[in-house]
């Protein structure tokens, strides 16, 4: 694994951001596949949340990762999406939604997966109240 010096506060080495990243969302689609309910996701939900939160140099390839992470659609992909971007609000991944909707690509039943993700970039994500962090907000 490549390492890239780390200028957080906790200084020393840390793994490559994009990588920490990857393996944290393949870690939220593993459980994905493994159980129901989102409560059992939001752990890891968190953890991928913290890395993209405190590495904000890298957010042009995050956001690149989160755009690829939408043109396949397996387990857990939309909670994923949609748990990040009610936080983080990426433009460039709305506008990605935003044309897979309109544009569709390969399997038109997706079009309601994508129709979820975009929903949670609004302040009134009907699924907001499944997680922790958003509940009673």
């Amino acid at each position: 694994m490549a390492l890239v010096e780390n200028t957080s506060k906790h200084g020393g080495l840390a793994a490559d951001p994009v990588a920490e990243l990857r393996q944290a969302v393949q870690g939220v689609l593993a459980t994905a596949e493994e159980t129901c309910g989102a409560e059992a996701l939001e752990p890891g939900l968190e953890r991928t949340l913290a890395i993209l939160q405190r590495n904000p140099d890298f957010w042009g390839k995050f956001e690149n990762q989160m755009i690829a992470l939408i043109d396949s659609p397996e387990e857990g992909v939309v909670e994923v999406i949609s748990f990040l971007m009610h936080v983080l609000r990426w433009e460039a991944v709305r506008e990605a939604v935003e044309e897979r909707i309109s544009r569709p690509r390969g399997n038109v039943s997706n079009i309601r997966l994508y129709e979820a993700m975009l929903d949670s970039f609004s302040d009134c994500w009907r699924d907001r109240d499944l997680y922790a962090r958003f509940a009673g907000s």
